[in-house]
């Protein structure tokens, strides 16, 4: 073999198989997706209707449902030891007397678990009650994939699709109260024990000016999650990535993602064909109220 021929050979060989388009996306989330909200198109999709364990997102479903129930955002709701117990990470303390606009502000800006629980009081229902109620709301919504048994997403049988994401954090978007809380990046928390700083648990809605609401969400059986609307060259887009490796992973992918979208505005495209996902596989469902974070 001539020397010419040899190098031939192993250049073809070092080609890839398969090569990618030169405007494809690699997204390492489990599933993700873009949705712009004027064209009802996606514009990137993978294994967009998986049913999946949600985490925190669960919190926008909570929000919701109580708003479906009541718009007194200020009455007065006590924070009971069943609300604290095992909640993780909270600045709020048993005997607390709070407006639930306060609660809502503590839900999704920071995703406190024991506020959402307290969001439960007004109605004098159960967590597991309120779940069903949250899973009705959804379903009424077309989301066919979720199913909610409480309103933290401490509970991994909180389950719901990328579709079913969009659908819920579309609706609340188009509550005003809801819109405004999802896109605060901090605000201040009076309390007996002084003024506390809450920060958004999303680092791109508290640093890129195009996010204009975000929700963020974690349990080690659904990975890093995190669901934002942008302002994007044609349109409000919503973008969705679950099954993270980890904080950092997930602002990676979303920010990603957000890029994609602004190459390629016009972009439509079919869901990728489902991933095995092996990330958090045999990880056992976290029971609910075990205190691990759902940021």
């Amino acid at each position: 073999m001539s020397r010419l021929s040899g190098f031939l050979c192993l250049a073809f060989a070092a080609l890839p198989l398969f090569p990618s388009p030169a405007n494809a996306i690699k997204v390492r989330a489990l599933e993700a997706g873009i949705y712009n909200l004027e064209t009802r198109q996606w514009i990137y999709s993978k294994s967009v209707d998986k049913q999946v364990p949600v985490a925190s997102i669960t919190k926008v479903a909570a929000a919701l449902t109580f708003l479906e129930m009541s718009q007194d955002l200020d009455q007065l709701v006590t924070i009971t030891r069943k609300d604290w117990i095992r909640s993780g990470k909270t600045p709020l303390r048993i005997g607390d007397r709070l407006p639930v606009r306060t609660l809502l502000r503590l839900a999704l800006v920071s995703s406190d678990n024991c506020a959402a629980r307290a969001l439960t009081h007004p109605s004098v229902l159960s967590w597991e009650a309120y779940g069903y109620k949250m899973q009705e709301m959804a379903w009424g919504l077309g989301c066919r994939k979720t199913v909610f048994v409480e309103p933290t997403g401490l509970d991994a049988r909180n389950v719901a699709s990328v579709r079913d994401i969009v659908l819920l954090f579309s609706k609340a978007l188009e509550n005003p109260v809801l819109k405004q809380i999802l896109g605060t990046s901090k605000f201040t928390l009076n309390t007996k024990r002084g003024p506390r700083q809450i920060v958004h648990s999303s680092r791109l809605l508290r640093y890129r000016r195009d996010v204009k609401a975000a929700k963020t969400g974690f349990l080690a059986v659904a990975g890093y999650c995190l669901v934002q609307s942008v302002e994007g060259p044609k349109g409000t887009l919503i973008t969705v990535v679950l099954g993270t490796r980890s904080k950092r992973a997930r602002t990676r992918e979303s920010a990603r993602l957000l890029d994609y979208a602004r190459r390629h505005p016009d972009k439509k495209t079919k869901d990728e064909l489902p991933r095995i996902r092996r990330l958090y596989e045999n990880v056992p469902l976290i029971a609910q109220g075990t205190g691990i974070s759902s940021n």
